[in-house]
């Protein structure tokens, strides 16, 4: 019962059609927020701060301001959760060509990208990747996949699907989050 309810609460709503371009791209970000590690329930419309500490992405509740000097790790970006259970991100402008974290979101694009030419589709990518993910991470998974899956709808791309080149042409890294 605990399950389907915790399905029901992450269902996404306030849905828009979304192009190819679109969907890729809040996949990618909001694959990177959900592989991230964290132990507490996350809620549409809130605040939260991605870090890159020893080689792993968290995610975070408290900001870097409120760290100070005691920050665990890189502040890589401000995320917050969408109603319709995908993650919008604004990049720190530390996020530079030359910084590590920079680095660590090329090699997840870069990973992203072979995994999704291996598996052959986005569907089969997210089913891959939430195997290894803690529950709460797999029940937004499921949620990130619906929305996605009803966003191509109703832009009329069912079953269209996200290509590889779409993602290595179109989604960068930004250096500035504005």
């Amino acid at each position: 019962m605990l399950v389907l309810q915790d399905l029901h609460a992450a269902a996404p709503v306030q849905l828009q059609a979304k192009s190819s371009y679109e969907a890729a791209h809040d996949y990618c970000w909001s694959a990177l927020v959900l592989s991230a590690a964290f132990g507490f329930r996350v809620s549409p419309g809130h605040q939260y701060y991605l870090y890159w500490v020893e080689s792993r992405w968290k995610l975070s509740l408290i900001s870097p301001e409120e760290w100070g000097r005691r920050q665990p790790g890189a502040f890589v970006a401000r995320c917050e959760l969408r109603h319709d259970m995908t993650w919008a991100l604004a990049f720190d402008k530390t996020v530079t060509e030359d910084s590590e974290a920079h680095g660590a979101l090329l090699r997840y694009l870069e990973g992203i990208r072979s995994q999704l030419e291996s598996l052959g589709s986005w569907s089969a990518l997210l089913r891959q990747g939430e195997r290894h993910l803690p529950y709460q991470q797999r029940v937004l998974t499921t949620a990130l996949s619906s929305s996605l899956r009803q966003s191509l709808m109703l832009s009329g791309q069912t079953g269209a699907p996200l290509s590889v080149p779409l993602l290595t042409e179109s989604l960068r890294v930004p250096n500035d989050p504005s």
